[in-house]
This record gives structure tokens, sequence and C-alpha cells, in this order.
């Protein structure tokens, strides 16, 4: 199975993780109070579930990705740290803000790499370029202003969602 076959059967699971990046995207940036008072909540859920579709587009991508193996880790990870969130809703916005900050910063180091795959056509990488870009900026903002800024780590986490899920959905379709 070469990588467009890949795609055409599995794209779905682009789809429904660019929708749930969306969602929350949406919701965090029209209403950031809220989402700051049950951010762990809603951000664990949504590392739980692109955790286990990293997962799951690595298992199925073992014959077609030569870095599977890289996608497996960090689902994996991604699906633990949000479990770990789920269950301490105590857990304090300071040391949330660097896990976040964290996976912001390995998606854009995966997505970077995932660009310069050989086996994938311009479209793809530029993709995966403009997503590995929108990470690491993301990422670099929630390091710089971890306590000050936690509305705008709210927004940040938003914002990103809001340009990562339609490139999602665009890449499903």
């Amino acid at each position: 199975m070469d990588a467009v076959e890949y795609y055409q059967r599995n794209w779905w699971m682009y789809l429904v993780g660019g929708i749930a990046t969306l969602l929350v995207g949406l919701v965090t940036v029209i209403n950031p109070a809220v989402t700051a008072l049950s951010l762990s909540f809603f951000f664990g859920l949504f590392l739980l579930i692109t955790g286990v579709l990293d997962v799951v587009i690595a298992l199925s991508s073992v014959r077609t990705k030569k870095l599977w193996f890289l996608e497996l880790a960090f689902g994996g990870l991604l699906a633990v740290i949000g479990i770990y969130l789920l269950q301490r809703p105590g857990l304090a916005l300071a040391t949330f803000v660097v896990y976040a900050a964290l996976a912001l910063l390995v998606r854009a180091v995966l997505h970077l790499i995932e660009a310069f795959d050989s086996n994938y056509d311009a479209v793809y990488r530029t993709w995966q370029v403009i997503a590995a870009i929108v990470a690491a900026l993301a990422s670099v903002f929630v390091w710089r202003y971890p306590v000050k800024g936690t509305l705008a780590f709210v927004w940040v986490i938003g914002v990103f969602a809001v340009i990562n899920g339609p490139l999602m959905i665009a890449y499903a379709l």
C-alpha cells in the first residue's frame, strides 16, 4: 500500500481529529473565562482523543510511514497526559501549561519530520510545515508567558486549534 492509498483509506481519522480540534478551539476562543476554569478537563479530553487517534494512525501506517513509531510514541504520551489531567482537575494551571507547551513543541517537531519524508507530495508537505509553524509559535508563546498569560494561553490554544482543525479537515477531504 502506498501513501496515497493509505490516506484514501484512512481519511476519516483526520476528519474526526480535525472536527474535535476545531470544536475545542471554537469553545476556547468564544468563551475564554469558562474555558480557563475548566481547561484541565477540556484539554485533557483533547489530548486523550488526539493521542488515541495518533496511535491508531501510527499503527495503521506501519507499512507506509518510515517513522510511524514516532507518532505512536507521541500519541501514547498525549493519551497518558490526557488521562492524567482528566483524573486531576485541581492540577495547578502553571504545571498544566508546561505540559501543553511541551505537547505543542513535540507536535511541531513531528509535523516537520513528516514534511520532509520523501513519500509525500508537495501539498501534504506544505500542510505539515504550516501546522509545524503554528504549533511551534504557540509553544514558544506558552513557554514565554506561563503564569501571567493564562488568558493569553487560552487564546493561543484556541487559535491553534481553530487553525489546525480546518487544516486536518482539509487534508481529510
